[in-house]
């Protein structure tokens, strides 16, 4: 019979799940996410998770699963076995172990590169190749003109929407208020510009 992932102690499973990470078992890591989809964002007593495990290991297929199992890809590691690696995130481990891929894809899902460790170091500055460096980089310039084309088609939008309303607007008090066809005479009639006022009869 095979060995319980998890066991009796919850605390056991996710110390299991942290070592499988480190080790990229991945049948182990799948075994004990299933057994307890929690354990996932579980920390050790580094307060490290799985995913900053496997990132700092390079072993980016247990980082796939990690976060295809809603892994939080910005969570920060306070770890006390270097004041350099406090604040660290699975980013941050990437970039450090020179794994191209793994700094993509965590780019892919949403993790902030633009993040700080307590030494004060984002993911670039702690990049180990200047192929990682220029990817992190020219990954900012991208996000940057997707926000700002973002932004500007949507105030076009909005500028658009304001002319029509205006349009309308104008289009509208002709109708109701006649400030085109309809005007007032001395008594508080209305009448059509051009039309003749009725004659008054005689009593």
């Amino acid at each position: 019979m095979g060995k319980n992932p998890l066991s009796a102690n919850p605390s056991s499973g996710n110390e299991e799940l942290h070592a499988a990470a480190r080790s990229g078992d991945l049948k182990a890591v799948q075994a004990i996410c299933s057994a307890n989809p929690l354990a996932v964002n579980s920390r050790d007593r580094h307060s490290r998770t799985p995913l900053h495990l496997a990132a700092w290991s390079g072993h980016s297929e247990v980082v796939y699963y990690l976060c295809k199992n809603k892994a939080d890809v910005g969570a920060a590691a306070m770890d006390d076995m270097s004041s350099n690696r406090k604040g660290m995130t699975a980013l941050h481990y990437a970039a450090q172990g020179s794994n191209l891929e793994l700094v993509k894809y965590l780019l892919k899902k949403g993790a902030n590169k633009d993040l700080k460790n307590k030494a004060g170091n984002t993911a670039v500055d702690l990049a180990s190749s200047e192929e990682i460096r220029k990817i992190l980089v020219e990954y900012e310039s991208s996000s940057s003109k997707v926000a700002l084309n973002g932004k500007e088609k949507g105030e076009n939008a909005e500028t658009k929407i304001s002319s029509r309303e205006k349009v309308e607007g104008s289009d509208s008090n002709a109708d109701l208020h006649g400030d085109e066809t309809v005007e007032e005479d001395k008594d508080g009639i209305l009448k059509r510009k051009g039309e003749e006022e009725p004659k008054k009869t005689k009593r």
